[in-house]
C-alpha cells in the first residue's frame, strides 16, 4: 500500500470502510508456519541483532519458512554492507536493504501498511479481594504459598 502510514484501527473515525480496499478481495490460504533458521556465526553483530529481533517480534507469528529464508538473505546482505572493504557504504544498497526489510513488516509502519496491528499483551489483573487478603496476610506475617 502506497501513501502515508495508516492510522491504527482504533484511531480511525470511519469504521464502515469496505474490507476489500481498492476493490480487490482478500485471497486466503493455509499457513504452515515455520521456525526461524539458526543465526549464522559469520554474520555481523547488527545483522544478528536484527534477525533475532524478528523472531522475538509479534510479526513472527505470520512468518512462513520462505519469510525466514528472506530474512536470512537480508541478514547476509547486511553483513556484506557493514563489512564493506571500503570506508564508504552504498546508499543504493542501504535503500535496497530497507526495501527488503519493509517486505518482511519489520517496522510498525510497514505492518500498518500490510493491515497488521500488533498489540501489547494486557497484564493480568487481580481482584481487589485477593489483593486485600494478601495485604492482611503480610501484616500478620503469614507467608505466601
Amino acid at each position: 500500500m502506497a501513501g502515508p502510514i495508516p492510522k491504527r484501527d482504533q484511531e480511525r473515525t470511519r469504521r464502515n470502510k469496505p474490507e476489500n480496499e481498492g476493490g480487490v478481495s482478500l485471497a486466503k490460504g493455509t499457513a504452515y508456519g515455520g521456525d526461524p533458521f539458526p543465526v549464522k556465526d559469520h554474520w555481523h553483530d547488527m545483522a544478528k541483532e536484527w534477525y533475532e529481533s524478528l523472531s522475538d517480534s509479534g510479526i513472527a507469528a505470520f512468518y512462513e519458512r520462505s519469510d525466514w529464508a528472506t530474512a536470512m538473505i537480508v541478514a547476509e546482505e547486511l553483513t556484506h554492507y557493514f563489512n564493506s572493504p571500503t570506508s564508504r557504504r552504498s546508499a543504493q544498497m542501504l535503500t535496497a536493504l530497507f526495501a527488503m526489510m519493509t517486505s518482511l513488516g519489520a517496522t510498525e509502519g510497514d505492518r500498518r501498511r500490510m493491515r497488521i496491528e500488533l498489540e501489547k499483551p494486557k497484564e493480568a489483573t487481580r481482584s481487589a479481594s485477593i489483593t486485600a487478603i494478601d495485604g492482611y496476610k503480610s501484616k500478620l506475617g503469614v507467608a505466601k504459598p
